[in-house]
């Protein structure tokens, strides 16, 4: 799970608007938001309240923000309220999340604020479909990464570095392992079984397929005998319009992508990752850009249509992207992050469509 606290930031830059004379872009972190003009110059420090995090409605009405919010349902609540912090585009331009400044509150850059406005991270809801089969295995089955955020870790990615930007997509993280020589799959943290008591097999056991299994157990051939511990897993997303709100053409759940390997705990590269995925057929999430990074990469690729099928197939109403993600060609170890450097950006567009 990303981090996203509400934090004591300072303002970077003011900047005009191009579209509206009463409104303002002001750059905090690696993001933006749109504020009345006058409000805020470079050098203030306030707290930025980021997307995908919720406050009580009573807190929302108290910030005077409520009406900015989506609906959602705040844990312990039983009905939805406005809650969701997200983003939009005003006159044409993002704005992520919200600015506040707190002037009789003595505040430090970097104060994190969140058990104050009592913000919590929002959870998507899960279809029941996705409940059940929980397998209490204790073989040692590694969980992947948990992708912070470019908006907060973006100056961590240097200019020139190389790195490949691939499309995130919105589903259900799902892992498929060859661990200790037994098959394994389950949810970002949860093992699965694969049936229930009624035989019915699980949606995360869906990716082990025969190609699948190959493909693993042609892994762990090749490096098997330099593996820390004896665990190959493929890390993917499984989709469809049965998963969540974007459907990317398919009907039900049977999409799926795959977006990185680790052998023995250690992540190979992509081009050996997508060698082995196009050996055995078995399809990868959309590769936007490998290169050289550049900040002003990360605002050309986050927004757009979506690459994982063409417009026509779509049958939800937004057919664009949720985001990307970045990731150094070479594994880097990050240690405000405590792991490896990879990081997302969202795309406001997403934001403002999920309801």
């Amino acid at each position: 799970m990303s981090d996203t606290p509400f934090e004591c930031v300072r303002v970077t830059s003011v900047h005009d608007h191009p579209y509206a004379d009463r409104l303002e872009i002001v750059k905090v972190l690696g993001t933006q938001v749109c504020a009345p003009v006058g409000e805020f110059k470079e050098g203030d420090l306030a707290v930025y309240f980021p997307p995908d995090m919720l406050i009580p409605e009573e807190v929302a009405e108290e910030l005077g923000v409520a009406a900015y919010l989506k609906h959602s349902v705040y844990p312990g609540d039983l009905l939805k309220s406005r809650c969701r912090i997200g983003a939009v585009r005003l006159r044409q331009i993002p704005s992520v999340g919200f600015l506040l400044k707190f002037e009789k509150m003595d505040l430090q850059e970097g104060d994190d604020l969140t058990r104050m406005f009592r913000g919590e991270k929002y959870q998507p809801p899960m279809q029941s479909m996705f409940s059940g089969n929980l397998e209490r295995d204790t073989s040692y089955f590694p969980i992947y990464t948990n992708i912070q955020h470019y908006y907060k870790y973006g100056y961590r990615l240097e200019e020139g570095l190389p790195v490949r930007i691939t499309e995130k997509i919105h589903g259900t993280n799902s892992r498929v392992g060859l661990v200790d020589g037994k098959w394994m799959c389950g949810t970002h943290r949860t093992n699965r079984k694969e049936c229930d008591i009624h035989g019915r097999r699980s949606l995360y056991w869906q990716p082990m397929t025969v190609p699948m299994q190959e493909m693993l157990s042609s892994i762990h051939s090749k490096h098997g005998a330099t593996m820390a511990f004896d665990s190959v897993v493929v890390y993917g997303e499984i989709f469809g319009n049965k998963v969540q709100q974007m459907d990317y053409g398919v009907n039900g759940a049977m999409g799926y992508r795959v977006f990185d390997i680790a052998v023995g705990g250690e992540y190979l590269n992509w081009e050996e990752v997508k060698w082995f995925c196009d050996y055995h057929g078995i399809p990868t999430v959309p590769l936007l850009y490998d290169g050289p990074f550049k900040h002003e990469l990360v605002d050309e690729l986050m927004n757009g249509p979506t690459t994982v099928c063409g417009e026509g197939e779509i049958k939800c109403s937004f057919k664009g992207r949720e985001g990307i993600v970045i990731t150094p060609l070479e594994e880097q170890y990050a240690e405000e992050l405590q792991g490896r450097l990879v990081l997302k950006a969202v795309s406001p567009d997403y934001y403002a469509a999920m309801k």
